[in-house]
Formats: structure tokens, sequence, C-alpha cells
């Protein structure tokens, strides 16, 4: 695999979570619209804690200068507590000219499970990672859960780039015959380095803003209930091509299995 292909996986957790997720059951009550980022995040983020669970979805591809470079795809099940968020993860990146590459996740409260690539067609078995743990490798390996977790609930990437991000319009719309209010959202990764206090993501931002990439657009479709419908996203990345991305939720409130694999081993 490419060696820009980690350092954009890391990119589309990002992208992902700005965008949002979708898919609920249709609601009867009005529609009400937000022009403040602060209000429509609290109002998502209270629905999302009585309904806790949602299967979720995402798709997307990477179109280069003559073809798609890449396509991905994820699918899971999202609990969403007061202190933690738990879930189950599969993803699929599928390369030009490589064989499919695919990495389960599952995030719990006291450990991390992961199942990476196959290589050379050799099933991998799945690893407990303990989330305590000083091993560097394993460090690396629950960082990447943490930001997987952190991106799966929309709310917690909102509010930390709120002071950076704004609401250009909000307007009625209808998807898949239920009505919802459609937002474009804006974020502007310059401000959101310059106010970055922890300093690994000050230092991502800015690394991303170097690279020319300083604003993320989004479309987020919100039902009366408050709960994301669809998100959809198309952004060019300097140097690397356009990533569209589109990203689901549905089956909000209902059972969520996520537990440990039965076959894994301690790393």
């Amino acid at each position: 695999m490419a060696s820009w292909i980690p350092r954009l996986l890391a990119l589309l957790l990002v992208v992902g979570a700005v965008v949002g997720c979708g898919g609920p059951e249709p609601a009867a009550a009005a529609l009400t619209r937000y022009d403040d980022i602060d209000e429509l995040i609290a109002a998502v983020s209270a629905q999302q804690r009585l309904d806790r669970t949602a299967r979720f979805s995402l798709r997307g591809e990477l179109i280069g200068a003559d073809d798609v470079r890449l396509r991905f795809t994820g699918a899971g099940e999202l609990r969403i507590s007061d202190d933690d968020v738990e879930l189950s993860f599969t993803q699929v990146v599928t390369q030009r000219g490589a064989d499919p590459q695919e990495t389960g996740f599952v995030v719990l409260p006291d450990a991390v499970y992961l199942r990476m690539p196959a290589d050379d067609g050799d099933d991998r078995p799945w690893v407990r990672v303990d989330p305590a743990s000083t091993d560097p490798d394993a460090q690396q390996l629950i960082a990447q859960a943490d930001q997987l977790t952190e991106r799966a609930d929309l709310t917690v990437t909102l509010a930390r780039y709120a002071d950076s991000t704004q609401i250009s319009e909000a307007a009625d719309d209808v998807i898949g015959g239920d009505p919802a209010v459609r937002y474009t959202i804006v974020t502007d990764l310059a401000r959101a380095a310059e106010t970055a206090t922890d300093p690994a993501l000050k230092a991502q931002l800015e690394q991303q803003v170097r690279a020319g990439l300083t604003l993320i657009t989004s479309t987020l479709w919100v039902d009366s209930a408050h709960r994301p419908l669809r998100s959809a996203a198309r952004q060019q990345l300097p140097g690397i091509g356009t990533l569209a991305i589109t990203s689901s939720y549905r089956d909000w409130g209902q059972a969520a299995t996520i537990a440990p694999p039965p076959d894994n081993r301690v790393r």
C-alpha cells in the first residue's frame, strides 16, 4: 500500500466526523432550525444519549487526475453513554491494483480489539490491546481506536472545533420522504490549528493547513427529533485528488451487539 494511504485514512476519520451521520425512523414533530453550531451540537448530543445505540456505515472514494485511486466502505454498531463510546466497525479499503484491505475494530471501556489486514492471504487473528499498556506498538493501536471512537460520536468532534465552525445555511429539505433540515457546515482548519491546546492535534491541523487543506465544507441533514439522517462532503486534497464521502446511521435506539471477538490474543 502506498505510503500516503495511512495519512489519508487518518484524514478520513476527521472528515467523516465533521460531515456527520444519518438514518433514523421518521419523526412527526415540527422541524427546528438552528443557526448556532453550539445549539445544534447540544440538541443532537441530547438525542444521541437518549437513543444510545445505532448502526452506522460510510462509503467514499478518492478520485485522482485520471481515475478512482481508492475506495473505502465501513459498517458497524455504536453505543454511546455519558462516559464512553463503544463500537464495532469493519473497514475495507480498495486501492487500484491491490487487494482489498480489511480492518476490524471492537472498542470497549476496558479493552480494544483489532484485526489488521491479512498478509499474503493469511487471516490474522483479533488482537486484544490493553489501554494501559506502555508498549509503543500497543499505544499506537490504542490511539487509532481512540480516534475512531471520538469520530464515531458526531458531537465530540463538532464540539472540539465549535469555535472554528459555522452554519452557513439551514434550509428545509426531504430525505427519503422524511422532512429534514439541511445544514451547510464550514470548519476553518487554520483557526482550529491556532486555538488547539492539545499538541498532537495542533500539529496534525497545522500539517493539513500547510498541505493546503484550510476549510472543510459539509452538508448534514437532521430530522425533527434532532437525529442526523445523512451527510455528504466533497473535498479537494492538494496533491492527492478529490475525496468524496457519505455516511449514514440507522436503527437508533435498537439493540446493539458489541462484544469481545471469540478468537483473540493479548498484545
